[in-house]
């Protein structure tokens, strides 16, 4: 994918878009799964998908990198062949990719999916994505700043992240308020947006033409911190430290957007001698985590726009009457 444009911050202080009743035509409807990690959203979406003549376009950051599945727990090859997939695998692990490019792409996958007279089926943990493709996000496009990113990248190594953190709160409380504190990537994009007056009035939305049922899985708490450390210890167990090992002897940089995925720089840390196996574990298991509590904050239980559905006890199949008669309605 050529012509580049830097990921563009927009804050999850969303517009109050409410989720319309099927209209009488059924070209504009859209169902979008919902929720934190490892709560079923990929094979809530395969069920879906094979009970109403769907197809599957993802929403999750992670999976659009190939060469990275087993880090970033891509669904099975046998989910992926049950339905069309779309935005899964499509980059390298140094593409930069920006939510103005996800926008494009993900609405040019849906208006295909609609011509086929089939229905999308959004699934996905990034809100941010997510909210910014429901809600008609016009993102703004600035052009990179290799100097500022550059001075941005001397302050992180002098103070570490929370200071350049405390620096995007100041500047724009509610963009800091959207971005993960720890992720330093992240931090500096949007505090490069924050400079360069990304922020604010700059943000805009417009109604996207979708009729979406946003569906959330819930899982409790405690179930669902331990279905995060057993899929840690699945994919470690799967080869996880052989696929960083790939990716680093391949050439891939430790600093390419792929790479902040949860996980890798703590197993390249480990492949480094810097940290024990039982270490990236524990790390692992902690942000991983961490990412939940900041989905949370993007799909919120008191949001009135999410059908909470509780999978706790692991009944995907409950997603399907809801959406059978919003379908029908």
């Amino acid at each position: 994918m050529s012509h580049r444009q830097p990921l563009t911050q927009v804050t999850n202080q969303r517009p109050a878009i409410q989720p319309s009743r099927p209209s009488s035509s059924a070209s504009n409807r859209l169902i979008a799964l919902v929720g934190a990690t490892a709560s079923g959203k990929s094979d809530a979406a395969v069920l879906v998908a094979e009970r109403f003549n769907g197809e599957v376009v993802n929403s999750d950051s992670r999976l659009f990198y190939r060469g990275m599945e087993i880090g970033t727990a891509r669904p099975s090859e046998e989910l992926l062949n049950s339905v069309p997939h779309h935005l899964i695998g499509f980059l390298k692990p140094d593409d930069p990719f920006s939510l103005a490019e996800f926008l494009a792409a993900a609405t040019g996958t849906i208006s295909e999916i609609r011509a086929r007279d089939a229905l999308p089926v959004l699934a996905g943990g990034t809100g941010q994505y997510v909210w910014g493709l429901l809600e008609g996000w016009q993102v703004p496009k600035i052009p990179p700043d290799a100097e500022l990113r550059a001075r941005l990248q001397s302050e992180l190594d002098d103070s570490g992240v929370d200071a350049l953190y405390l620096k995007l709160r100041d500047l724009d409380p509610a963009v800091a308020a959207a971005t993960d504190g720890k992720n330093h990537r992240r931090v500096i994009r949007a505090l490069e947006r924050a400079i360069a007056g990304a922020a604010g009035d700059q943000r805009t939305a417009s109604d996207p033409g979708y009729d979406p049922l946003v569906i959330g899985l819930f899982v409790e708490r405690s179930e669902l911190h331990r279905r995060v450390a057993a899929r840690i210890d699945r994919m470690l167990d799967s080869g996880w430290i052989d696929e960083v090992k790939k990716l680093i002897s391949g050439g891939v940089d430790l600093a390419s957007p792929a790479i902040s995925a949860i996980g890798y720089r703590e197993i390249a840390a480990h492949l480094a001698g810097e940290i024990s196996l039982d270490e990236v574990r524990e790390r692992t298991i902690h942000a991983t985590n961490r990412l939940v509590r900041h989905q949370n904050n993007w799909f919120k239980q008191a949001d009135p726009r999410i059908n909470w559905i509780d999978v706790t006890e692991g009944d995907l199949e409950r997603v399907l009457d809801p959406v059978g008669r919003w379908l029908g309605g």
